[in-house]
């Protein structure tokens, strides 16, 4: 019979087992004022060393709460836009001003737990970002029955009762990939109109464009998977990914934009997407080369000229470019029959309404 002090020392390994806290070992370095956010990422499998891929991706802040600041804000916005909240809007603004105002903490250690198994990550960055690229066997994933989705802890003292969680999407070699805009491809954002934009931004209801999230339930099935490419600063995704979940559309990775008011990094706010996108877009490609894409963005910016390039360098994995039209042009325009000329018709298309894109499904 097993005695009080191996049951106990047994029932111990089981709680840490379960726990995001540990009685020794490294632990991430997350005070009680700090928060810690990971951002969903996507696995790859390297069949000729049979081991995953595993991007870990994060950011830890100090939530900023400046008065001073957020009314400068607020006067510019009414000075110059004539944008000023209101008192269902107010909630709104301050949160996410907050978020872009956040204090970034840098060279914070964070180590993570998942598999039964602890990872130290680099420190972050004077960003507050912090990210790796783990290499981890493929049977070590199979034993801990990890399948299309690993769940994943940050180690925390035991003193602190938090729990930070996140999740890397684990997408099979094959399959079919939807990489997506956000602005104006399934939120409805205005960027040409810079008032709209503003106003949608900080003091409205994130709105899913109509039907978007059901065209893309419809498209991908349990091999299919979602990447977001948009030019929303990093600082907006807890409050984008909230948006995205709840307006229904399927689990996706996200890269977005990085920028910081203290640095030169100020200036990628403003960057053209011909300049930030291509690179996020072939990374992803190349990750999964035997993966077939379809890119979907809209004609307020950019992305037809983003995609046009990218289908050059991809002809094989690209299936189908959409372009959802929010500048009132035509698809025999000069801006699209420039781009798409060596295109079959079948191989874009201009939409005003997902409704449009359904009939064009395989």
């Amino acid at each position: 019979m097993m005695s009080p002090v191996y049951s106990f020392v047994f029932l111990l390994i089981l709680l840490m087992g379960q726990s995001n806290h540990v009685l020794a070992g490294p632990v991430s370095e997350v005070k009680k004022d700090e928060t810690l956010v990971f951002f969903n990422t996507s696995a790859w499998l390297n069949p000729q060393t049979d081991q995953w891929h595993i991007p870990i991706h994060g950011w830890i802040y100090e939530t900023a709460d400046s008065s001073i600041r957020k009314n400068l804000i607020a006067d510019a916005m009414e000075k110059f836009y004539g944008l000023s909240t209101k008192p269902h809007s107010q909630t709104l603004f301050d949160q996410r001003v907050n978020l872009l105002l956040a204090d970034n903490e840098s060279n914070k250690s964070i180590v993570i737990r998942f598999a039964n198994r602890t990872y130290s990550l680099p420190a972050s960055a004077s960003n507050g970002h912090f990210k790796k690229v783990l290499l981890v066997d493929a049977k070590i994933i199979t034993a801990a029955g990890i399948k299309n989705q690993l769940n994943f802890q940050a180690v925390l003292s035991k003193r602190d009762h938090r729990s930070f969680n996140g999740q890397v999407n684990m997408l099979a070699s094959q399959g079919l990939s939807i990489i997506s805009d956000i602005d104006d491809t399934i939120k409805i954002s205005a960027v040409t109109n810079r008032k709209e934009l503003l106003n949608h931004t900080f003091y409205l209801d994130f709105e899913a464009v109509p039907g978007m999230a059901d065209l893309y339930k419809h498209l991908l099935n349990d091999q299919g998977a979602l990447h977001f490419v948009s030019s929303s600063p990093w600082q907006l995704y807890p409050a984008l990914v909230d948006f995205i979940d709840k307006a229904g559309f399927p689990n996706a990775d996200y890269a977005l934009k990085s920028f910081r008011f203290k640095d030169s990094t100020l200036f990628n706010l403003f960057a053209s997407s011909l300049d930030t996108k291509p690179p996020e877009i072939i990374k992803i490609i190349e990750n999964y080369p035997s993966r077939k894409f379809i890119l979907v963005g809209d004609s307020g910016e950019k992305d037809p000229e983003v995609y046009a390039k990218i289908q050059q360098q991809f002809p094989q994995q690209i299936l189908r470019i959409w372009i959802r039209n929010v500048t009132g042009e035509k698809a025999d325009d000069d801006r699209f029959q420039s781009l798409f000329n060596e295109l079959q018709s079948d191989q874009w298309q201009l939409f005003s309404t997902a409704d449009e894109i359904l009939p064009l499904i395989d």
